[in-house]
């Protein structure tokens, strides 16, 4: 009896569920068409049309032909037949870690960290695309930065580089890397040299030696010190000596009897008496005030 009433119930509740509509045949193919259409509009439409994203450009190539024209970044209308490759004009970095082979100015390789901050002229992506096969980053900058970097490294002793010369070496390769890509379309930013390695006996026999340089600097600056002290010092005792001579020519009993006369001439209890006009002279000790003879 169950079974029986499950029965009724389904066939109840597909009499109450909604039919499909039907359509007639006619309906059906405009439908059928209707979508076709559609699907065509949106693949042949898609190829009147190019979006660039932000930091690119399009490069439009048509049947193997360059076009010097390039497609800025946002929405584009283009020929059909004309294919866009997109690239990329936003700075960008690339990293060179432990860069072996290099070699100093007395034969010894060292190993260096670097990187160059770099972008693509807008103007010139056609140029590139055309003439550079494969990744141009592969083909132009990595050979020119490699070659024109162990060119400048060998021109110094690795004791130069250690010390004080990898600025001017960064330098010189960031304005010859710029003067070498620029012309092709690869614009260079900034070259650095992060990192130099030498071997660890080198790095040490370099500080010994800088070290001892230091200290017979300060020895050679501390002679010069006491020599100068000494220059001083004779010149000193010379202008004493000088000093005294001139004073001791110019003494004589004259001035020695002025310089007396005058020292004692305000003293009450002394009486100076000259004699004749040649200098001789008495004194004469007198009584002081209120004293008995």
């Amino acid at each position: 009896m169950s079974g029986i009433d499950s029965d009724i119930l389904r066939e109840k509740i597909r009499e109450r569920m909604p039919k499909p509509p039907h359509f007639s045949l006619g309906v059906t193919a405009f439908i059928a068409t209707a979508i076709i259409l559609l699907l065509l509009l949106v693949l042949v439409g898609g190829s009147f049309i190019a979006i660039i994203p932000a930091g690119h450009v399009g490069v439009q190539d048509r049947f193997g032909v360059v076009s010097d024209t390039v497609l800025s970044p946002g929405f584009n209308l283009k020929d059909p037949l004309t294919s866009v490759h997109q690239m990329n004009t936003q700075t960008q970095q690339i990293e060179y870690k432990q860069v072996t082979g290099t070699l100093t100015r007395e034969g010894l390789e060292i190993n260096l960290d670097s990187s160059v901050l770099w972008h693509l002229d807008p103007a010139k992506a056609p140029d590139i695309f055309r003439s550079v096969r494969g990744d141009y980053v592969d083909t132009k900058l990595t050979p020119s930065f490699m070659g024109l970097l162990r060119a400048e490294i060998k021109k110094y002793t690795a004791e130069d580089i250690y010390t004080n010369k990898s600025t001017e070496i960064q330098a010189d390769v960031e304005k010859q890397l710029k003067m070498e890509l620029d012309r092709t379309g690869i614009i260079i930013e900034r070259v650095w040299l992060r990192g130099i390695f030498l071997p660890t006996e080198l790095q040490v026999a370099i500080t010994t030696k800088q070290q001892k340089q230091q200290q017979a600097q300060q020895m050679q600056f501390t002679i010069q010190q006491s020599e100068k002290e000494a220059e001083r010092l004779v010149i000193e005792a010379k202008g004493i000596a000088e000093a005294n001579r001139i004073k001791g020519e110019s003494v004589t009993p004259t001035l020695v009897s002025w310089e007396f006369v005058q020292a004692i001439k305000n003293n009450p209890n002394v009486l100076y008496v000259p004699i004749g006009s040649g200098g001789g002279e008495v004194l004469f000790n007198l009584p002081a005030p209120g004293l008995k003879s």
